[in-house]
């Protein structure tokens, strides 16, 4: 009996202290309903430059998370399993006078080159059916007064043995055979409306020069640039450096892996390059990297500068947030001392305002991040370009 008492009396002691938490948060609950119908006008200040700010924000982590997945698009090496190619990257490690060793990276917006004896050592690797070495030359069809009707069109000039990188496929004609002759690809021919046996003008080292097409070409890749087939033995001397390649295109036997292929060439290849650079093989969304060698460099420049503008807002998105809050709650301190003299306490106070607050910065919050999405979208078509598209994964917004 006595334990049965002690139970009861336990009970009844907890429960007035239940009733009175359960009292304090009905009223802070009320207070808060209240007060944001009274003062509509001050937390609708609030609310804006709440919504503002997230919007602001939301649509710089989207630029910025956009452009942390962002690589350069496989057009000219998209039939290639790898691409073999110099890296662009260099850093610089300084220590000045009296303070730590600093390190700066930049990327080369000039093409670093291979050297050609790589093409071999990369034909011989484990897994490799076909090594090409892969060098480009600018062309313009039509010379500025070619009778094909090109209309001056520019085109890039590449081997044919290269062609399979995309591939392309002779859908007339057969491959160039010597010097004077050339592929053209199918978008050309039908600008110029040539034929295998027809004469072009291409301009390619200063000077104007007729060519026989003796086949056209066709790719079903998309976003490939117009291209102009040469023999190897030509484009080797239009381009220039006979001792160098721009990237070498790695084609691997059936059941190779791309890993087992990375593995296999970083094995058979050098570690350096002649001018003492990198060698990187790319696979997968990388290999886009060998063709726009400046679209890393670009996105190294932009990175710092989104994420000081992007500090910058939040510092002065929290400045104004405080501001407005700040004189929302002072307008209020006569209410508030009101309410203080008849008896609420500091916390019922506290409770009410933190209540307001939060409702009006959690509807904020989530009107500011639906408009986050096209506004980032906005932002970020201005800053794609051909060379650096930006994806927004469908994960993206929300993670953003």
């Amino acid at each position: 009996m006595s334990t049965s008492t002690g139970m009861g009396t336990s009970t009844d002691t907890r429960r007035p202290h239940a009733d009175v938490r359960s009292g304090v948060r009905r009223a802070s609950a009320f207070l808060a309903r209240r007060s944001l119908r009274t003062h509509r006008r001050a937390w609708a200040a609030v609310f804006a430059a709440t919504t503002a700010a997230a919007a602001l924000i939301g649509a710089f982590a989207l630029v910025v998370g956009s452009l942390l997945l962002a690589q350069p698009p496989v057009a000219r090496h998209a039939g290639a399993d790898a691409v073999v190619a110099a890296d662009q990257k260099v850093t610089y490690t300084a220590k000045p006078w009296g303070s730590e060793p600093q390190t700066a990276t930049t990327y080369l917006s000039e093409r670093v080159r291979l050297d050609r004896s790589a093409v071999a050592k990369a034909a011989a690797a484990d897994g490799v059916a076909k090594a090409v070495a892969d060098d480009s030359v600018p062309v313009a069809v039509g010379g500025g007064s070619s009778s094909t009707g090109a209309g001056g069109a520019s085109a890039v000039g590449r081997s044919w043995a290269s062609a399979a990188l995309t591939p392309y496929r002779l859908t007339d004609g057969h491959a160039p055979r010597t010097s004077t002759e050339v592929v053209i690809d199918s978008a050309l021919a039908a600008a110029a409306g040539s034929k295998p046996g027809s004469q072009v003008t291409l301009q390619v080292d200063g000077a104007p020069h007729p060519y026989t097409v003796s086949g056209v070409a066709d790719t079903g890749h998309r976003g490939a640039a117009p291209a102009v087939f040469f023999t190897e033995q030509r484009l080797t001397a239009l381009a220039g450096h006979p001792g160098t390649v721009d990237a070498i295109g790695v084609i691997a036997e059936k059941g190779v892996s791309a890993d087992e292929l990375r593995v296999s060439l970083d094995t058979a290849l050098p570690d350096r390059t002649r001018g003492d650079r990198e060698v990187r093989v790319l696979t997968g969304s990388e290999r886009g990297q060998a063709e726009y060698v400046d679209a890393l460099g670009t996105r190294g420049d932009l990175l710092p500068l989104l994420a000081s503008i992007a500090a910058t807002v939040l510092m002065v998105a929290l400045l104004v947030i405080a501001t407005t809050l700040s004189q929302a709650v002072h307008q209020r301190s006569g209410e508030l001392a009101l309410l203080r003299a008849v008896g609420a306490t500091p916390r019922q106070l506290r409770s009410a305002v933190g209540r307001e607050v939060s409702r009006v910065a959690c509807a904020a919050a989530v009107l500011g991040g639906i408009g986050a999405v096209p506004l980032g979208l906005l932002m970020g078509s201005l800053l794609t370009t051909d060379p650096l598209p930006l994806p927004v994964p469908v994960w993206l917004p929300f993670a953003a």
